[in-house]
């Protein structure tokens, strides 16, 4: 099955993914609800309810085929504060830019409803989790961190059950393949791949004048495989051990997603979504070593800098859960065009002692903007647009503790922002 799905999916999902959304999840998965901030957990009339809440596929009819993606355009700085210090204590002074990125996340989603015998499927296929950040060889903290990047693909098959005219409820499977990690820096550089398994379900309500909507997807363990590589000139080249086979494991958080839509009137759909992602599931990355050669040289190091001699590599991240907040609006002000604002709060779910330059860990407001026309009866085109403000991070807690190898070097004060761009084109037959 995994070498199917790489097949026909991963030309596409790996064209590149970048975190905008809390941690590195990626919330802009559908135009449509995109526009709407992805409040559509209680809307989910399009073929985009296969990711968003498959159980409203009970209140559509037919079948529905979604096509589309987002490109994306990052911009991430960095310089140097009083808080950042080196070995021994000695202040730094530094400022850089990382690379800047374009990347394009693809999604594509099916919907099936028979009224008859009130059974429906869907079927989503997307990448809801990626990160990638570039930083160069001289910044002030690339003993830490250079280059960190995941891409995965994720395939969600469900079934959908009508229990009444106005109740249904949904179940599936998640599928993750995750084609790429790496976590490089001037030490040492890893690559690997993996997959794993997970659930979702969800419900639906359709009152009148209004929506109700929950769905949760479970967490998700892949079981990552890879290759350590010491870096040229580093530490670990120098005490002679060059590449071994590596192991760790990446937990993707459980999370539910509330929503409410009211239709005052035929022409506007008004919406809001509370989402909780348990990023406690992302408590530590350890990587262990096939290689016994490789195991003595970071046993090396540990012992030099008075550090817990173990062979292996810890790396502690103490996520904490988060909610978000997600605000949407649609006017259908003609029979054949809508115009879409939203507005999202996301809090970011890296604590200050933990903070990594490899995650953009500030929080982030989101606005976006969306438009809808129908090309015939069938087939929809949706445009959207979305501009993500992070609020500058004056990280100076980072503690200079292992002694001689301090984390003080990622203080500093970070900014980002990101835009995005979308189109989709959803068909009904």
């Amino acid at each position: 099955m995994r070498k199917i799905l790489f097949l026909l999916f991963s030309a596409l999902f790996v064209w590149g993914q970048t975190a905008h959304a809390g941690g590195f999840m990626i919330g802009e998965m559908a135009t449509r609800s995109s526009g709407m901030a992805s409040a559509f957990t209680a809307v989910a009339d399009d073929a985009s309810a296969a990711w968003h809440n498959p159980a409203g596929v009970a209140f559509t009819d037919g079948s529905q085929l979604m096509v589309g993606g987002d490109v994306i355009f990052t911009n991430n700085s960095y310089s140097s504060n009083a808080a950042t210090k080196g070995p021994g204590g000695a202040p730094i002074t530094n400022s850089t830019n990382a690379n800047k990125k374009t990347f394009v996340v693809p999604h594509a989603y099916y919907t099936y409803w028979d009224e008859s015998s009130e059974l429906g499927a869907s079927l989503s296929i997307n990448a809801p989790f990626g990160l990638e950040t570039d930083w160069p060889a001289t910044a002030a903290f690339s003993s830490k961190n250079t280059f960190s990047r995941i891409q995965m693909v994720m395939v969600n098959p469900s079934v959908i059950f009508k229990l009444s005219d106005r109740f249904s409820i949904a179940a599936g499977l998640d599928y993750g393949y995750v084609t790429n990690v790496d976590l490089n820096n001037t030490i040492q550089r890893l690559n690997g791949n993996g997959d794993g398994w997970g659930g979702n379900a969800s419900i639906f309500y359709k009152g009148d004048g209004f929506n109700f909507g929950v769905n949760y997807r479970s967490r998700m363990k892949i079981d990552l495989d890879g290759i350590a590589t010491a870096a040229a000139g580093g530490a670990l080249a120098g005490i002679g051990a060059t590449t071994s086979s590596a192991k760790t494991s990446l937990t993707l958080p459980d999370q539910v997603n509330v929503g409410l839509a009211i239709m005052p009137s035929d022409q506007w759909t008004l919406s809001a979504d509370v989402d909780w992602v348990n990023w406690k599931t992302y408590d530590s990355i350890d990587i262990s070593y096939a290689s016994a050669a490789y195991r003595g040289a970071v046993s090396a190091i540990q012992g030099a800098i008075g550090a817990p001699v173990t062979g292996s590599t810890s790396l502690p991240q103490n996520w904490k859960a988060t909610v978000a907040f997600r605000l949407g609006a649609e006017w259908k002000y003609n029979s054949e065009m809508r115009v879409r604002l939203g507005y999202i709060f996301d809090p970011t779910p890296i604590r200050d002692a933990d903070f990594s330059p490899s995650v953009p860990g500030n929080d982030r407001q989101i606005f976006s903007l969306g438009y809808g026309y129908d090309l015939n009866r069938n087939a929809t085109l949706d445009l959207g647009y979305a501009y993500v403000y992070f609020k500058d991070r004056n990280q100076t807690a980072s503690p200079g503790t292992p002694p001689g190898s301090p984390n003080s070097v990622k203080n500093g004060v970070y900014k980002s922002n990101v835009h995005i761009a979308m189109a989709s084109l959803n068909y009904r037959f």
